[in-house]
């Protein structure tokens, strides 16, 4: 079963209700007041004094209702992964955010700022050798003149004016 995002779950409206009587499967998750966990089942009905569910009657009711902006992920393109927006909220350095009105990856100025992602904003950060901030971190261990190989087989030679590519 896949995982559920905590910040997907509604409490349940008669609109839901009107969709089971559609003949709508409802997937949602039930508990009694005063009860520790949920049991989730598809909404059956309700009644006067609460939530119809698997041959049981629930004081609560939520309803799991996934966002369109996140069912919509973009491929993040090979070298990169996309950034969990709930669990990864700080921005790095080299981070890109994807342009729903052109379609593309852009350049993320709050991640160059150091903020943290932005609301329904997919993300996404380079993997592997080639990451630039990884680069970045060991300039300063580098000496004008000498020539160093990469991970992924490219050469650089380091001038008085910056790098060369072999």
């Amino acid at each position: 079963m896949e995982t559920k995002i905590e910040a997907f779950w509604r409490d349940a409206t008669a609109e839901d209700i009107a969709k089971v009587m559609k003949g709508e499967n409802v997937y949602a998750r039930f508990r009694d007041r005063y009860a520790d966990g949920w049991a989730e089942y598809y909404l059956s009905g309700v009644n006067g004094k609460g939530w119809i569910a698997g041959n049981f009657r629930w004081d609560l009711c939520q309803v799991y209702e996934p966002q369109q902006w996140w069912l919509d992920k973009p491929d993040p393109g090979e070298g990169w992964r996309l950034l969990d927006p709930f669990k990864e909220k700080n921005l790095e350095k080299f981070d890109e955010f994807f342009c729903t009105a052109t379609k593309a990856w852009r350049q993320s100025a709050n991640a160059m700022l150091g903020k943290d992602q932005q609301p329904e904003t997919w993300y996404r950060r380079r993997i592997g050798p080639n990451n630039p901030e990884k680069l970045d971190s060991c300039v300063d261990h580098l000496e004008v003149g000498k020539e160093y190989r990469l991970p992924n087989g490219q050469g650089i030679k380091v001038t008085k004016k910056g790098f060369e590519l072999e």
